[in-house]
């Protein structure tokens, strides 16, 4: 158990990591969370928290016990757990026409790469070493 714990509180640095890096060599000036790497850091890794504690918690308790997998299930899952509440919300905001063609793209690679490199990160923790199926 205590390694599940380990891995769902390191699975986000991946991707809050890479956003916070982005944010860093950014040449204009954002604002708020968008001006500063750390603060990027530390926001992005509450994202990921909420999500793991209302999406992928419940589904790792559900599946806990089905066959071992392998890293590219895990990372799949990871993406489409992040991405499923970022794409609701690209929705909505597009809806609302406050949405570009670059903002869609950069939200969806930039969270399909975080998901899927937490899910991975996460497979690393908890099951590497352990007897995996065939993904």
């Amino acid at each position: 158990m205590r390694r599940v714990t380990v891995a769902f509180l390191l699975a986000p640095l991946p991707a809050a990591f890479i956003q916070s890096v982005v944010v860093a060599v950014w040449p204009k000036k954002g604002m708020g969370v968008f001006e500063h790497p750390a603060s990027m850091f530390v926001a992005m890794c509450l994202l990921f928290y909420v999500f793991e504690l209302v999406l992928a918690l419940p589904l790792y308790l559900a599946v806990r016990k089905r066959p071992r997998r392998g890293i590219l299930s895990y990372g799949v899952a990871g993406a489409v757990i992040i991405l499923l509440p970022i794409v609701v919300g690209l929705v909505v905001v597009g809806m609302r026409g406050q949405l570009s063609a670059y903002e869609l793209i950069y939200n969806l690679v930039l969270f399909g790469l975080g998901g899927f490199l937490a899910g991975a990160l996460f497979w690393r923790l908890t099951m590497a070493g352990v007897h995996t199926a065939t993904a």
